[in-house]
């Protein structure tokens, strides 16, 4: 038992190496209205990440998966058909960006320069609008982002290969889950404190970030969108014709 419990203590110090999920939170700790929301974000990857555990250790994924199969296969090519809309609805998408960008840019030339108490208070609502994401979101994006990563996660798969080696009651594989995401949690909570210790500092360069993002979104967005509805179409197209 000793060598199970070091073995998840090896593999979530590697696995909490995230530099993706460290990523997400950094960026998203200056868009939450209070710095304590952070909270459902970090959470909610820890619950996904030890739900996940379960599910493979009691051999529910394959289930699921099998599942999966049997209803993709079921819609045949019905599914490639709402592929179809959704790749022309990107494109679609992308034609309104680019169109919303000119109004806008055009906007901005006809403006008339603002005083400066006008600039200040533009500064307080970008501020105002970055700090703009909920609770529930965090938890969406937290759910979503753990579910994205568990194909490339081989720490993780190493801890539940080992795992499956042993017959464990639930109450030990609720303990070594909650140890290893305890640990790979760690990197986030210790984030937390850091912004909180360096709030003003970190909300600065959040504002300069946004600025500097919100110069390339109107090219950015655009081709992205383009991009997505380019595949979707093509790939449904290819599929329905052959």
């Amino acid at each position: 038992m000793f060598a199970l419990f070091l073995s998840t203590i090896l593999t979530s110090a590697a696995d909490s190496l995230n530099p993706i999920a460290i990523t997400q939170q950094f960026v998203l700790q200056g868009m939450v209205r209070k710095p304590q929301h952070i909270w459902y974000f970090i959470i909610s990857i820890a619950l996904t990440n030890m739900a996940s555990g379960y599910l493979a250790y009691y051999g529910l994924l394959s289930v699921l998966g099998e599942f999966a199969d049997q209803f993709v296969g079921g819609l045949g090519k019905q599914l490639f058909g709402l592929e179809l809309m959704i790749g022309v609805l990107f494109l679609l998408l992308c034609c309104w960006l680019v169109q919303n960008h000119r109004i806008q840019k055009l906007k901005q030339q006809l403006s008339v320069a603002s005083a400066e108490g006008e600039a200040i208070s533009e500064e307080e609502t970008a501020a105002r609008k970055i700090k703009s994401v909920t609770p529930a979101a965090l938890v969406v994006l937290g759910v979503a982002a753990t579910i994205s990563e568990l194909t490339t996660a081989l720490p993780y798969f190493a801890f539940l290969g080992i795992l499956f080696q042993y017959h464990l009651s639930l109450t030990e594989v609720t303990i070594l889950l909650t140890a290893y995401n305890i640990i790979y949690s760690l990197p986030l909570i210790i984030l937390y404190f850091v912004y909180k210790r360096a709030r003003e500092q970190f909300d600065r360069l959040y504002l300069w970030m946004k600025h500097q993002m919100s110069k390339l979104a109107g090219g950015v967005a655009p081709a992205a969108a383009g991009g997505i509805g380019c595949v979707l179409l093509f790939h449904s197209l290819w599929v329905l014709l052959k």
